[in-house]
């Protein structure tokens, strides 16, 4: 119980090469690099970037274990040219957390949870939470709380975005397969909330949402098509007078044959995160952050 206090980060134990004080992501130039190798990005585990501050100076990543078993959410700040020892955040008594977005007056966060909400329920079943902040990232777990109906439905329910103007999308199995939903955040409740037509959803395959700009005009999804190079793939959708287009499959410079999803932009569009299965140097065969300093919002 009470305030999970994320500020106390063990300074002394950080063992990541040091970096320019004011570039976070100085070093990730043009191309495609895999995001502190070691520290955060690592041989042992699967990790997906969940959120990058504005100032792209604090992250919060999902971290789960090799056949996504267990799962949970670490954070990381960018103090004194270099990257802190990411410290695992518990929100709750679960043994599987997932992803993270935060509401437009960050009085609140919104994660997956396997955590049961009735005794009746399976171990397996996800669901949407919320939880309290007090601060930019004091958790306050005694306030963490399933989502009630119609975000969260009888079915699963996971994957929750939203950007700063309160646009969310979310991702649920509630008609049979796995199709995405739009919602409006509008005073601390979530209001219209519609399944997204074709071309986003489609009958061939799943699709879960990754992240939407503050605009609300892109959209990136992973999804598995028979478009794709295999497993889950990226997706980008523009949305032109208020219809959201043909998905675009991104390039093989990022997509694989082996699983992508977790995209990700900074707020102000100039680095592109994703995660990937794909090999890169010694890390073969899980899933970690990779980086790229493009400007894929045109």
């Amino acid at each position: 119980m009470g305030t999970v206090l994320l500020g106390m980060f063990l300074f002394s134990m950080i063992s990541c090469k040091k970096l320019s004080p004011l570039n976070p992501l100085g070093q990730y130039q043009e191309g495609i690099h895999i995001f502190e190798e070691g520290l955060i990005s690592t041989q042992e585990n699967q990790e997906g970037l969940s959120y990058i501050s504005p100032q792209k100076d604090v992250i919060i990543f999902t971290r789960s274990d090799k056949n996504y078993e267990q799962s949970g959410l670490y954070i990381s700040k960018f103090f004194k040219g270099q990257w802190t020892v990411p410290i695992k955040v518990n929100l709750t008594e679960s043994s599987y957390e997932a992803g993270i977005a935060f509401s437009p007056d960050k009085s609140k966060a919104f994660f997956t949870n396997k955590f049961k909400i009735k005794e009746e329920d399976s171990t397996n079943l996800w669901n949407i939470w919320e939880i309290g902040l007090d601060g930019d990232y004091g958790f306050k777990k005694e306030t963490a709380k399933p989502l009630k109906d119609p975000i969260n439905s009888k079915n699963q329910d996971c994957c929750l975005t939203m950007n700063s103007n309160g646009d969310v999308y979310f991702s649920s199995n509630r008609d049979g397969t796995w199709d995405i939903y739009s919602a409006d955040y509008v005073n601390h409740s979530f209001e219209n909330i519609e399944k997204l037509d074709y071309p986003i959803n489609t009958n061939e395959s799943g699709e879960w949402p990754s992240h939407v700009n503050r605009a609300n005009s892109v959209l990136w999804f992973s999804s598995i098509r028979k478009s794709g190079l295999g497993g889950d793939d990226i997706y980008v959708s523009h949305k032109r007078n208020d219809i959201w287009q043909e998905p675009i499959l991104l390039s093989d410079s990022i997509n694989s044959k082996f699983y992508e999803d977790s995209a990700f932009t900074t707020s102000d569009s100039t680095y592109f995160f994703f995660s990937s299965g794909k090999s890169f140097k010694e890390i073969n065969g899980m899933n970690n952050i990779y980086v790229s300093k493009i400007h894929l919002e045109k």
